[in-house]
C-alpha cells in the first residue's frame, strides 16, 4: 500500500489545525503484526495487535506536539477490503484516530468512542472535499 508522504503530511497538518493544535514533529511507522503486538504489550500492557498506537513525546522545550504513530499496515488492508474502502483511506483513518488520541480524545467509553469516531469521519470528509477543489 502506498500513500504519498505529502498527502499524509497535509492530512496531519489539517487535523491539527482543525483541532487547534500545533504539530512540532510527527514520526509515522507502518509495521507488521508482530511488531505492533510487541509494542502494544510493552507500552499498554495489552495482549495482541492493535490497529494504531499513538505516543505523545512532547516535552516543555517543544513548540508544539511531538507525536509518534505506529500503524499495523496489514490490518488496514484487510479492513479496507471488508469495509469496501481503499487501503489508503483506511490508513488515513488510523492516522487521524491516533492524532485525536494525542489531542485528548478518548474512546474507552461508549460516549467517548462515538464522539471520537464521528470527529474522525468528519475530519476525513472535510479533508477529502478540500482536496477536490
Amino acid at each position: 500500500m502506498r500513500v504519498p508522504r505529502k498527502r499524509l503530511a497535509e492530512l496531519m497538518k489539517f487535523v491539527a489545525e482543525r483541532e487547534g493544535a500545533r504539530l512540532a514533529e510527527v514520526d509515522l511507522a507502518v509495521v507488521g503484526r508482530d511488531e505492533i503486538a510487541s509494542l502494544n504489550r510493552s507500552y499498554l500492557h495489552r495482549a495482541g495487535p492493535t490497529d494504531i498506537l499513538s505516543f505523545d513525546l512532547s516535552d516543555s522545550s517543544a513548540s508544539g506536539i511531538c507525536v509518534q504513530l505506529v500503524v499495523w499496515g496489514d490490518v488496514a488492508l484487510e479492513q479496507a477490503r471488508a469495509r469496501g474502502l481503499s487501503p489508503q483511506h483506511e490508513l488515513m483513518l488510523y492516522v487521524v484516530h491516533g492524532l485525536l488520541h494525542v489531542m485528548g480524545y478518548d474512546d474507552t467509553t461508549v460516549r467517548g468512542a462515538a464522539r471520537m469516531h464521528a470527529r474522525q469521519d468528519e475530519l476525513l470528509d472535510e479533508f477529502a472535499k478540500g482536496r477536490r477543489h
